[in-house]
């Protein structure tokens, strides 16, 4: 949800609530919950734990009282991200200030959240995504691809949501709606003039809606196939990271940018051929509007070249660093290999961007910080705080009394919870900020794949790839926010389309990951199918 836009009476009320009732339902959970069910006993052996400022060893009575302190402050926590209270990312401050000053955890404990190594590998992504758009080399991408597949109303609309779906997956989607949305615009005004086509009044009707809604769904889509696209996919590997189990550049993208192509068709087939049935006619003219965009662009500057050579190092080397730090002959003259990681690549990527010039005798380098400081800070800090609640819940044991009450569902047939985790996540996401909602689910659901012996993979995977599948609201994310504001579309039609494809999503995600997860993905192999 985008922070940044006005807000209407009813919103503004909302906030209002949820500023007042966050603290209060703070208050009722601390007078309410007993966690006395628990025995809270710590492992032989294991070393004391920081209580407050001190180091100290910690009784079950202070463990309950910490873990019930822990649950009030998580729900009010959570209160305020869902109703976007205060700006999200100010709630994502709040570990920091809560949880020391209650005494349930130091403050070094919460701190270190933020500085989590796939924090830094999506600010190399952002910085590298900032370079493109800098030099217009996504523009051009863009561009290129759309005048690469006809000019059918079908066609369009299929060039523009492969170009929004690739561009996403590289930078953010909010970056690539804006930059399509123009484009797709004046194309719109193209065929509301081509009265003499076959079928004018209903292509007149039909393809705008259908080109606004490709594009705000294809950027939501794209994001999905990377970790660097979405967020929710950063947040995901940040919190697997903390609980030791690795999940690389490449393989997130062999299993998930699967899903995310057969996704982009379906969507693409709902919207051209049953929701709004374009006619499949020839219009030439299409091209020229877009070959006029090209021209404006002139020849490739030497900056687009560099940042295209950087791009592909980039991904070239987060796809190849595995395979490389297996291959024994070359770790064996170059150990380096064996230690690079892909933040490590993603961080020696953005630095180079400050080292390379644009122009040898004159020009700026690719990256100054003038232009880097646009990065997204709040979507870094929500990273931090969502890591850092997940941490703490771990640490006070509250996510193993969560898992405690939830031990049946753990239970229960695989492909039914991740069915469930799936429905569940794709329509509350409609209403909240994906970021916030997968903040406040992931350690949930791993203290009940935990308690239930799962892989807890099973149940985080589909929870992640669910948050980008917000397709109803306007208000659900910045792209949908961003082609409803064109005008061609109406709510009516953005929730009949948006209803379709959650019942999709809810469909592929859960058969993507119960069928295809196992084999990219770093299970330990606990009840694999």
């Amino acid at each position: 949800m985008n922070d940044g836009k006005q807000v209407g009476t009813a919103e503004r009320t909302w906030r209002r609530w949820g500023r007042i009732t966050g603290p209060l339902c703070a208050l009722a959970v601390y007078l309410l919950f007993q966690p006395s069910t628990v025995a809270f006993t710590a492992p032989a052996g294991a070393p004391p734990r920081s209580a407050g400022s001190s180091a100290t060893m910690v009784t079950p009575q202070q463990q309950a009282e910490q873990t019930r302190v822990t649950a009030a402050l998580a729900v009010w926590i959570a209160i305020w991200w869902i109703t976007e209270a205060i700006p999200l990312p100010v709630t994502a401050l709040l570990p920091l200030v809560l949880f020391p000053g209650f005494g349930v955890v130091g403050f070094q404990t919460v701190a270190q959240e933020y500085a989590n190594k796939y924090i830094f590998l999506f600010m190399g992504g952002f910085m590298l995504a900032i370079a493109m758009q800098r030099w217009n080399l996504h523009r051009r991408i863009a561009l290129l691809t759309v005048l690469s597949v006809g000019t059918s109303p079908r066609q369009l609309v299929a060039g523009f949501m492969l170009a929004t779906a690739f561009l996403s997956m590289w930078i953010s989607n909010t970056a690539t709606t804006v930059m399509m949305l123009p484009i797709g615009l004046s194309l719109i005004e193209l065929f509301q003039r081509k009265t003499d086509l076959p079928g004018a009044a209903r292509l007149e009707r039909s393809f705008g809606v259908c080109l606004m809604l490709g594009i705000a769904y294809a950027a939501s889509i794209g994001g999905m196939a990377t970790l660097v696209g979405t967020p929710p996919n950063a947040l995901l590997a940040g919190d697997l990271y903390q609980r030791g189990i690795v999940i690389g550049f490449a393989e997130w993208m062999f299993f998930a940018l699967p899903l995310a192509i057969v996704l982009l068709i379906t969507t693409w087939f709902l919207l051209t051929r049953m929701l709004f049935s374009l006619p499949a006619v020839d219009v030439s003219t299409a091209a020229g509007v877009i070959r006029a965009e090209w021209k404006r662009l002139g020849p490739m500057s030497r900056a687009e070249w560099l940042v295209l050579s950087v791009f592909v190092a980039t991904a070239a080397a987060w796809l190849l660093r595995k395979p490389l730090a297996n291959w024994e002959v070359l770790v064996r003259h170059a150990p380096m290999f064996a230690r690079v990681d892909d933040t490590w690549i993603a961080l020696l990527a953005a630095i180079s961007l400050f080292l390379i010039p644009s122009d040898l005798r004159r020009g700026p380098f690719l990256l100054d910080w003038e232009a880097a400081s646009t990065l997204p800070w709040g979507v870094l800090l929500l990273f931090g705080g969502g890591l850092s609640l997940a941490a703490v819940m771990e640490e006070s044991q509250l996510a193993r009394w969560i898992g405690s009450q939830f031990a049946e569902m753990g239970h229960l047939p695989v492909f039914g919870l991740v069915v469930a985790v799936g429905l569940t996540v794709i329509f509350f996401t409609e209403i909240t900020s994906n970021l916030a909602t997968v903040s406040a689910l992931l350690p949930v659901l791993f203290a009940v794949a935990r308690r239930g012996d799962l892989d807890p993979l099973w149940l985080l995977v589909p929870a992640a790839l669910a948050a980008s599948c917000a397709f109803m609201l306007p208000v659900a994310t910045p792209p949908n926010a961003i082609v409803f504001g064109s005008g061609h579309i109406r709510m009516g039609a953005m929730l009949r389309t948006g209803l379709w494809l959650n019942v999709v999503a809810a469909v592929l995600i859960p058969l993507f990951v119960y069928f295809c997860a196992q084999h990219f993905l770093p299970f330990q192999g606990s009840n694999l199918p």
